[in-house]
C-alpha cells in the first residue's frame, strides 16, 4: 500500500505543476492582452490632447496682425485677373480632373492585383 500511496503523491504533485504552469502562463497572457488594450486606448487620447495643446498653443502664440491698408487688401492687378481666371475655369475642370485622377487610381490598382 506504501508504493500507491507514493505513485497517488507523486501523481497529484505532477498535476499541480501543471496546473501551476498553466495559471503562470495565463497570468502572463492576461498581462499582455491589459498592455495590448492600455496602449490602444493610450493612442487616441494622446492623440487628441496633442491636438488640443497644439490648437491651444497656437491660439496664444498667434501674432496679431498688423492693419491693412485698402490698397494692401485689394491685392495686385495680376493677382485679380488670376483670381477671376480660376474661379471660371477651375469648377468646370473639376470633374475632368476627378474623371482622370479616378482612371489613373483604378490602374494602379488593378497593376498591384495583377503582381
Amino acid at each position: 500500500m506504501r508504493r500507491t500511496d507514493l505513485s497517488l503523491d507523486e501523481e497529484i504533485a505532477e498535476v499541480e505543476g501543471r496546473l501551476a504552469q498553466h495559471r503562470m502562463q495565463l497570468r502572463a497572457l492576461a498581462a499582455e492582452a491589459r498592455s495590448r488594450v492600455s496602449m490602444k486606448s493610450a493612442v487616441p487620447v494622446a492623440l487628441i490632447a496633442a491636438l488640443a495643446i497644439g490648437f491651444a498653443a497656437s491660439r496664444f502664440v498667434r501674432s496679431p496682425s498688423a492693419p491693412r491698408s485698402v490698397a494692401a487688401a485689394r491685392g495686385s492687378r495680376t493677382a485679380r485677373i488670376a483670381g477671376a481666371l480660376a474661379s471660371i475655369l477651375l469648377p468646370r475642370l473639376v470633374r475632368p480632373l476627378q474623371n482622370i485622377a479616378m482612371q489613373w487610381l483604378h490602374q494602379r490598382m488593378r497593376r498591384s492585383e495583377a503582381y
